[in-house]
């Protein structure tokens, strides 16, 4: 009995620890996303039925309607989250590189929590820039050379009309050396 007990607390023990090691190495950026997932709409059903030549000529034309025209590319909200990751990793290097540079930011972490808004027209604006510990040239940094940049995101859509939408970021800067 004492046995079996033994056997399911370390069971137990050790499941626990590995769940603590597989969170920490995705929050770590360790693992990667699953390159072989293929969206649904991008798999082709059926590729070997053959195009009848009406819809070629229906194809021909509406591609010549197109090229006459340029296309304006639409915003969606469900893009914002991948725009505006795209956008904090490459802004993340640019002013650690800067940070480095610098001698008026101390050597030492710094989390920095961005409130931003996005207004109705989908502009990206500042209402607030927290850093802690406390560094005022960061914060200039960040404002000058990364919020000044901000991509246009699509604006949050409520009962048909475009609404303001207030979001926060956090962010994480490492100065190595002073």
């Amino acid at each position: 009995m004492n046995r079996l007990i033994l056997l399911a607390v370390l069971f137990i023990g050790s499941s626990c620890f590995a769940q603590k090691s597989l969170r920490d190495s995705l929050f770590s950026g360790k693992l990667k996303a699953d390159s072989a997932l293929v969206a649904s709409s991008k798999i082709v059903k059926d590729s070997s039925k053959k195009a009848e030549p009406e819809q070629l000529s229906k194809t021909v034309a509406d591609t010549s309607e197109k090229l006459g025209t340029p296309e304006k590319t639409e915003l969606k909200y469900s893009d914002n989250n991948k725009t505006w990751k795209k956008f904090t990793d490459e802004y993340n290097k640019i002013i650690t590189t800067e940070m480095a540079a610098t001698k008026k930011i101390k050597k030492g972490g710094y989390t920095v929590t961005l409130e931003y808004e996005i207004g109705t027209d989908g502009v990206v604006s500042t209402k607030n820039i927290i850093c802690d510990p406390k560094s005022e040239a960061l914060i200039d940094l960040i404002n000058e050379r990364m919020m000044a940049n901000a991509p246009q995101l699509a604006p949050q859509i409520v009962n048909g009309a475009p609404r303001k939408s207030s979001k926060r970021q956090i962010l994480v800067f490492v100065k190595e050396k002073n």
